[in-house]
C-alpha cells in the first residue's frame, strides 16, 4: 500500500487527464479543490448548478471560469441528474458530489434507467493517512450501507479489495472489525459474520486479499495489541483495509480519526460504473482534493 497521499499524487500525475462532473458545484471548498487539481494538470471539470453563483464564487477566489465548462441547472435534482448524465454518456470519467445532499445524489446514481449502477452493491470507502500509522489504509462503510447483512458485507469487502488493487496494493490485508477478537454468537453477532468472511478469504471464495476476523480495532492496527492478547494473525498490526459492521461504527471511526486523530481523509464510492467522489459537506477543501486524487487513481 502507498505510504501517504504524497505518493498517491505522484501516481496520479502519470495518468491521463480525465474530466470530473460536479453536481451542485457552487461550494467554495469544492471549487478550491478542483482548481488545485486543474492547476496541477490532474483533471478538468464540468461544473453543474446555479451558473451565476458558481461564477460568482470562482471570481471571489480569483479563479478564471473560462477554464471550466459551467452548466446551469434549476435546483439540486436537475444538477445531480445532469452530472450523472455526463458520466453515463462518457463526457466525464468521474462524478463528484458538491453542495447537494447525499440522499439526492445517491438517488440519481442508483436510478435504474439513467444512473450509474453496475449490478453490484455500491459502498463508501474512506482512505486515511494517520500520523499514528505507517501507511495509508481504508475503511468501509461509513456512509451508504446502514446495517449490512452478511451478503452485503461480503460485497463491501470485495469492493474495497478491488479499490486497493487499483491503488497499487496487490494483496491487501483486510481486518473484519467487531468489538472483540473472539467469536461470540449470542452477544456479538458481527463477530460471526467476521469469522465467516475470514474463512471465505482463507478458502479463496473471496480472492485477492489476506482476510482475518473478527478483529477489534486495536488488533487491526497494533501489533503490540495482538502480542499482548496472544493473537496469531497475518493481518493484525498491518491492516490495509478494515470493514466495519455498520454505519454507526464507520461514522464514529471516520470522525474520531479526522476530528480527534488529525488524520487526512479521502472519500469515494466504489462498486458503481464510474469512480465517484463523496465527502461530507463539512470536510475541508484538502479532504476534497485528496478524494479527487483517490478517485482519479481508481478510474
Amino acid at each position: 500500500m502507498l505510504k501517504n497521499f504524497a505518493a498517491l499524487l505522484d501516481e496520479v500525475k502519470a495518468k491521463k487527464t480525465p474530466r470530473i462532473a460536479v453536481a451542485l458545484a457552487e461550494a467554495e471548498d469544492v471549487l478550491i479543490a478542483l482548481e488545485k487539481a486543474r492547476e496541477m494538470g490532474l483533471a478538468e471539470a464540468a461544473l453543474i448548478g446555479n451558473k451565476s453563483r458558481i461564477i460568482e464564487v470562482m471570481k471571489k477566489r480569483g479563479f478564471d471560469p473560462r477554464h471550466y465548462e459551467v452548466i446551469g441547472a434549476d435546483g439540486e435534482a436537475e444538477a445531480v441528474r445532469k452530472a450523472v448524465g455526463l458520466v453515463r454518456e462518457g463526457h466525464a470519467q468521474v462524478l463528484m458530489k458538491g453542495l447537494c445532499g447525499t440522499a439526492a445524489f445517491l438517488k440519481a446514481v442508483l436510478d435504474k434507467d439513467n444512473g450509474l449502477r453496475s449490478g453490484k452493491v455500491i459502498s463508501h470507502l474512506a482512505v486515511f493517512e494517520s500520523p499514528a500509522y505507517h501507511k495509508i489504509f481504508m475503511m468501509s462503510d461509513a456512509a451508504i450501507n446502514v446495517a449490512p447483512d452478511l451478503d452485503v458485507k461480503i460485497a463491501i469487502t470485495e469492493n474495497a479489495i478491488q479499490a486497493a488493487h487499483r491503488l497499487g496494493c496487490e494483496d491487501p490485508k483486510v481486518a473484519i472489525i467487531s468489538a472483540v477478537e473472539k467469536v461470540n454468537p449470542e452477544g456479538i453477532p458481527s463477530s460471526v459474520d467476521a469469522a465467516i468472511i475470514a474463512k471465505m478469504g482463507e478458502r479463496k471464495q473471496i480472492k485477492g486479499a489476506i482476510i482475518d476476523g473478527p478483529l477489534a480495532v486495536d488488533n487491526a492496527f497494533s501489533a503490540w495489541s495482538c502480542q499482548v492478547k496472544g493473537l496469531e494473525t497475518r493481518v493484525g498490526g498491518d491492516a490495509d483495509i478494515c470493514i466495519v459492521p455498520n454505519i454507526e461504527t464507520g461514522n464514529a471511526f471516520y470522525k474520531a480519526l479526522t476530528v480527534l486523530g488529525n488524520a487526512k481523509v479521502a472519500g469515494i464510492i466504489v462498486g458503481a460504473a464510474a469512480p465517484i467522489v463523496l465527502t461530507s459537506r463539512a470536510d475541508s477543501d484538502e479532504s476534497k482534493f485528496l478524494s479527487i486524487l483517490t478517485a482519479l487513481k481508481a478510474s
